[in-house]
């Protein structure tokens, strides 16, 4: 039977290898949509987790959704105070907490860098290191966090921004993270170069890159939050300290939700980055489904080209069926022969368009990833390809193709023996 179909495919070559491509078009298309998507699904994750684990929370006041303008208008109001800080730290299943605070006035950075010292503006955050140390590059050298130089952990997000926008708009040189790490810089508390009119001079600080993360704020430095404690208190003697969020790191993983929810019933919001995957899955499930579909219609198309090409043989191999029903071929044997026709064509289909999304899929993904040489966290591929899902898409093809040939292999079992001869 197999033979038989292969020399049938074979006698007409032009039309299979047409038929193939039309399958083998099909089958890329959709293994290249997954493949992305597992990337993509893969690379956002990553982002997200590298925020904080799987086992934090974030925990702002219930007025706090606009933290930064909050923190720089100094709505203190709008604060967490410690007494929230122990009523956080008694739920159950939390470990550990973490509190932010902002140093409350102006200030701004003495930087030199490519051989220029420049002076910009930027918010001081503070936070315990221990909640930072896997972005310390080197632990070993910060001996004593409340001495000068202070360790500076800054956002990896800011090279990013710098990298992607700031360096080629300005034909600058590109930073990569252990360019900068352990630069030295001032920072002036109370000095700003924006409104110079407000500020107050006063003692200078030294202070080092010693790390980046995602876990900081954006807009500026983090030091450690005894160092940002003490100026607050040398700029106001009456300072009463507040936190604008405070992270809290839960036991286990499944009891996240429990937490997040005890958080929510005590008047407080809540964030984690299982929420942030848990979001991003179910809209990106929506557009996955989207391209999937546009995908499997090409495969449709692709189906009806197989059924046009097995009713246009019935009728040109009439005089060949009707030899085979003379001399003792059933009725199922006619069938199976056309349905293992469509099945090579759908296998050999599957295969071709697999390698096809690979070829296809390792370029693209080359020259994507080339685009952005000096970004973080830059994913090694975009496209995923796992073994069950090439398996699945194969095994899809062939019994998609073997469904639209189904009518006519049961048209050509169904004709008559003298009829086919006489025709």
């Amino acid at each position: 039977m197999f033979l038989l179909a292969k020399k049938n495919l074979l006698a007409q070559k032009g039309r299979t290898i047409l038929t193939t491509i039309g399958v083998a078009i099909g089958t890329a298309s959709l293994l290249g949509i997954l493949a992305f998507s597992n990337g993509l699904r893969a690379a956002v994750i990553e982002s997200i987790t590298s925020k904080g684990s799987l086992t934090q929370l974030t925990v702002r006041p219930k007025a706090g959704e606009a933290g930064f303008l909050r923190s720089f208008t100094q709505l203190s109001e709008n604060s967490l105070k410690p007494e929230d800080l122990e009523k956080l730290a008694q739920i159950n299943h939390v470990e550990a907490t973490y509190p932010q605070i902002n140093y409350e006035n102006l200030s701004s950075l003495r930087v030199t860098l490519l051989g220029q010292s420049f002076q910009t503006d930027s918010m001081i955050f503070g936070l315990p290191f221990e909640l930072l140390e896997e972005d310390i590059i080197r632990p070993e050298q910060i001996t004593n966090e409340s001495e000068e130089p202070y360790p500076a952990i800054i956002s990896r997000r800011i090279i990013d921004l710098y990298n992607v926008t700031v360096a080629p708009t300005n034909s600058l040189p590109s930073f990569k993270e252990e360019d900068i790490s352990g630069i030295e810089f001032i920072v002036l508390p109370g000095q700003s170069t924006f409104f110079p009119q407000l500020g107050s001079d006063g003692p200078s600080r030294k202070a080092r890159i010693a790390g980046f993360s995602t876990k900081v704020d954006l807009v500026g430095i983090t030091l450690p939050i005894d160092v940002v404690r003490q100026l607050n208190k040398e700029a106001n003697p009456d300072y009463e300290e507040k936190y604008p969020k405070i992270f809290l790191e839960v036991d286990e993983e499944r009891n996240v939700p429990i937490v997040a929810e005890q958080i929510e019933s005590l008047g407080y919001i809540s964030s984690s980055a299982q929420e942030e995957i848990q979001i991003f899955e179910q809209n990106f499930r929506i557009i996955t489904v989207g391209l999937s579909m546009i995908s499997l219609m090409i495969l449709f198309v692709s189906g009806l080209t197989i059924a046009n090409t097995f009713l246009s043989a019935v009728n040109e191999r009439k005089e060949e069926i009707g030899i085979l029903r003379a001399v003792g071929a059933t009725r199922g044997h006619i069938q199976k022969i056309f349905l293992t026709e469509a099945a090579l064509l759908g296998l050999i289909g599957g295969i071709s368009g697999t390698i096809i999304a690979y070829i296809a899929g390792f370029a693209v993904d080359a020259i994507a990833l080339a685009s952005f040489p000096n970004v973080s966290n830059k994913p090694e591929t975009l496209l995923i390809y796992d073994l069950p899902t090439i398996i699945g898409i194969i095994i899809f093809a062939v019994i998609l193709s073997t469904f639209f040939a189904f009518i006519p292999a049961t048209r050509a079992a169904h004709l008559k023996p003298l009829e086919a001869l006489s025709e």
